[in-house]
């Protein structure tokens, strides 16, 4: 979804520039670093206005896909993130991706306010600097049609189970979740923005800045780069890194490696483009880096990494992280679902979306054969599925779901996997309550049409119109006599101008081919017979009366109802 991340982090970029100080901001791997002292010449007026000052070092953005964030961006039981922005656009409100994100950040407990995004294509919207003061200014129509829009937006987010309001409207910060109006477009609201992010910051989070000797981090990107091989591109969350030092790659099974290299790449570039970069001896959290080092070659993008100054040291590390992958892993003998991720951090994020699901397996690799023999001994349909996030397939594992008709899902994107996993079970249950009237006899009604006797028995022949319901091959039929039910036979075949016809319907005149009367006897023309249901079946029909049509009801209560006069109880 393109709500606007992207664009306002240009903007900010672009805020620094005209405020002449494109020396400090360092952007590295889709990260964006405003120090201090560019917020506080951004935001002058609004920090004087909420009368605080500035003492962390700066905020450091990261721009990751919405999806992304959550596996690539988490450590080991949290976020790496210490508060996240939500963009959302004002015109089109929460999308299902945007909800997954704030529930996503609520199980994380990372707080997070939300850029209320495009303010400046509302209808006669004349655009300003800061939001607060241009608001005031604005036509009274205009006003209304954005307090419109936004408390449509709370709406939605208060049912989500939070409280949210207008930034400026809000006296405790811990209680309501700040609403900032912004257009990344014109660069309205971001200093408003900054300024809250900023006051969060400084209020809540300052006492988190505590940097260890031995740094920590995720991978966000692995790469090959010309002359120097593969790379990887780390956020670095905790610590500091040095060149030389022992790089330890968490996962299933963890590498230790040495740093050869700390690039970064010249000031006010994207490291996603940039192709100088300036070698440095060191560096400390928070910031983006790329790490030259051996071994890369098998590494994936969202694998921890750590550091150490000595082997002894690296080889601890080694065992803690491996130790840390089995902790998250779930292997039971219990009916579930089998769950494979890239990573720890993926893999942590699977469990979670599907924990209201049983799980019988879940495991960081790709998907193999032994993954759908388990899947497949699963008894429930609804659990015979093999799940991957960021997950590839093996070519036997592949080739024995395709035999054994195992779903497997796989996909890039949480949500999505969710998603496709619920419509299958949605569409697998009305499959199996299909099947389980399969071959119970339907109810129906038809009248022998006079003049219509094609033959009179062995079998009875005979021209009908189904008066109500449906019939069915093999449906035993009964009429009334004497005020009780007398079954005359089975219907062997139905054709309409000398095709086979699988059902007919309401309203259809066909032939019917009945095994049991004789014509004269048993039936007569201008009979109205009826399919003869027993009284189990009737339950199931009951159960599932939603699969039948309203006609189809009706005739099943009629049927019923004649079954009923000799027995009271039929049916019960």
């Amino acid at each position: 979804m393109d709500h606007g991340k992207t664009t306002l982090l240009d903007f900010i970029r672009k805020t620094s520039v005209t405020a002449k100080e494109p020396g400090l901001i360092t952007q590295t791997i889709s990260t964006t670093f405003i120090p201090t002292t560019v917020v506080t010449g951004t935001c002058e007026k609004l920090l004087e206005r909420f009368k605080f000052s500035i003492s962390v070092p700066g905020l450091l953005f990261i721009d990751t896909p919405g999806h992304a964030a959550f596996t690539t961006m988490r450590q080991r039981g949290g976020s790496i993130a210490d508060i996240a922005v939500v963009v959302v656009d004002i015109n089109e409100g929460l999308m299902p991706q945007t909800t997954e994100s704030i529930e996503m950040l609520k199980s994380f407990k990372t707080p997070f306010v939300i850029a209320m995004n495009k303010i400046d294509r509302i209808y006669d919207w004349s655009s300003g600097k800061c939001f607060i003061e241009n608001f005031s200014e604005q036509y009274e129509h205009v006003k209304g049609e954005f307090e419109k829009k936004f408390y449509s937006i709370v709406k939605q987010i208060t049912e989500l189970g939070l409280d949210a309001e207008r930034f400026d409207r809000i006296a405790d910060f811990s209680k309501k979740i700040a609403i900032v109006p912004i257009s990344a477009k014109t660069g309205e609201g971001v200093p408003d923005l900054l300024t809250v992010i900023a006051g969060l910051s400084e209020k809540f989070l300052k006492n988190r800045l505590i940097t260890t000797q031995e740094a920590g981090g995720t991978i966000l990107e692995v790469k090959e780069v010309t002359g120097l091989g593969t790379t990887i591109d780390v956020i670095v969350y905790d610590g500091t890194i040095s060149k030389g030092d022992f790089l330890i790659i968490g996962g299933k099974s963890p590498v230790a490696t040495k740093i050869k290299a700390l690039l970064e790449p010249q000031a006010m570039k994207d490291m996603r483009t940039e192709k100088q970069f300036v070698s440095i001896d060191s560096c400390s959290a928070a910031i983006g880096v790329k790490i030259v080092a051996t071994g890369l070659k098998d590494i994936v993008a969202g694998l921890p990494v750590r550091t150490a100054k000595s082997q002894h040291d690296a080889e601890s590390i080694m065992k803690e992280m491996k130790d840390e992958a089995s902790e998250v892993e779930i292997e039971r003998k219990a009916e579930g679902l089998i769950l494979r991720a890239d990573t720890v951090g993926s893999l942590e994020a699977l469990i979670r979306v599907f924990e209201k699901y049983a799980i019988r397996s879940a495991k960081i690799g790709n998907i193999n054969k032994n993954d759908v023999i388990n899947a497949e001994a699963n008894n429930n349909p609804m659990l015979k599925i093999v799940i991957g996030f960021n997950a590839g397939i093996s070519d036997e594992a592949e080739a024995i779901a395709n035999a054994s008709k195992i779903k497997i899902f796989t996909s890039d994107i949480i949500y999505r996997l969710v998603e496709d996993y619920e419509k299958y079970c949605e569409n697998k249950a009305e499959e199996m309550r299909r099947e389980e009237l399969r071959n119970v006899t339907k109810p129906g009604k038809i009248k022998i049409l006079p003049g219509c006797v094609f033959r009179t028995s062995s079998p009875a022949i005979v021209g009908c119109e189904v008066v109500s319901g449906k019939i069915l091959p093999k449906s035993p039929l009964f009429k009334v006599v004497n005020n009780a039910p007398v079954v005359v036979g089975t219907i062997k075949q139905i054709q309409k101008e000398g095709n086979d016809m699988d059902e007919a319907k309401i309203g259809d005149k066909v032939a019917v081919s009945i095994t049991g009367p004789t014509v004269g006897r048993q039936i007569r023309e201008s009979d109205e017979l009826y399919t003869n249901i027993e009284a189990e079946e009737y339950k199931k029909l009951k159960k599932f009366e939603d699969l039948l049509t309203q006609n189809e009801r009706q005739t099943l209560d009629e049927i019923a109802g004649i079954k009923k006069r000799k027995n009271p109880s039929w049916g019960l």
